[in-house]
């Protein structure tokens, strides 16, 4: 199975080059559509199911950002990867509340794009190979959760205790936290509460986990003057090399680079 993608750049040579350099067909991807402006783009968008939406941040009428917010109305599985020129920086922080996958700067490297996008083709495989199980798992859980009877009872206590397992980790992540941690403070199987989250919230553990700790990562990157080693203790990094490159691989630019748009 291939992955829809739609491109959106209103330069017509940066267009023409992701559809001439990027080896889509080696990737798993197919490009359904290549367009100058949101409003084009959106129509596509209403009419066929797309998974990668790759647009530019800067252009006339509608901009990349609104189009995205338009675009994750439709379907909120949708991965969005932004592209632009350094003077766009300070889009960045909106892009980052639209929980983009990626940020690619202008002028563009083609190896870079390209490496983001194998990286966002491995986990949607991920996710896809993943789902048959977590499905099943999840099917289980409800149904033991929910007592003969009690239509939409056992649904209202899983949201209860999601919002009580949110609270938890934002709590605790400057922490070594892990699901097996989780599980035990809240007496259930890993497994069990797994399948629980991952039904809930659409998303498992481990990819919360790390959208909340880069979230609070770019907060205290925007907010204090704490050192780069210091936030990546403050939100349960040890090693700052692999901080770095979760920061990079979630926001597209370096801690650095985030700082100085702020």
């Amino acid at each position: 199975m291939k992955y829809k993608v739609l491109l959106v750049d209103d330069e017509e040579l940066d267009l023409k080059g992701m559809l001439a350099f990027i080896p889509w067909e080696q990737l798993g991807l197919e490009v359904v559509g290549a367009v100058h402006n949101g409003y084009d783009a959106y129509a596509i968008l209403e009419r066929e199911r797309i998974d990668i939406l790759v647009t530019d941040v800067h252009m006339p009428r509608m901009n990349g950002l609104e189009l995205a917010e338009k675009a994750l109305s439709l379907y909120a599985s949708l991965r969005v990867v932004f592209v632009s020129g350094y003077q766009d920086f300070h889009y960045v922080k909106q892009a980052l509340q639209l929980r983009a996958w990626g940020y690619v700067l202008k002028p563009m490297d083609d190896s870079e794009l390209e490496a983001a996008l194998l990286r966002l083709v491995q986990q949607l495989d991920g996710e896809k190979e993943a789902l048959p199980a977590a499905s099943a798992a999840a099917h289980d859980v409800k149904e033991e959760a929910r007592p003969s009877g009690a239509a939409g009872k056992g649904s209202s206590k899983n949201a209860k205790l999601i919002i009580e397992m949110t609270a938890f980790i934002e709590k605790h992540l400057h922490e070594n936290l892990t699901l097996k941690l989780l599980a035990d403070e809240f007496s259930f199987s890993p497994n069990y509460l797994g399948a629980l989250f991952k039904e809930e919230t659409g998303v498992n553990f481990s990819e919360h986990l790390i959208d909340r700790r880069m979230r609070k990562a770019g907060e205290l990157l925007r907010e204090t003057r704490l050192r780069i080693y210091e936030i990546a203790d403050k939100v349960g990094y040890r090693y700052m090399p692999y901080f770095s490159r979760q920061f990079k691989e979630t926001f597209g630019v370096t801690p650095n680079e985030y700082r100085r748009m702020g």
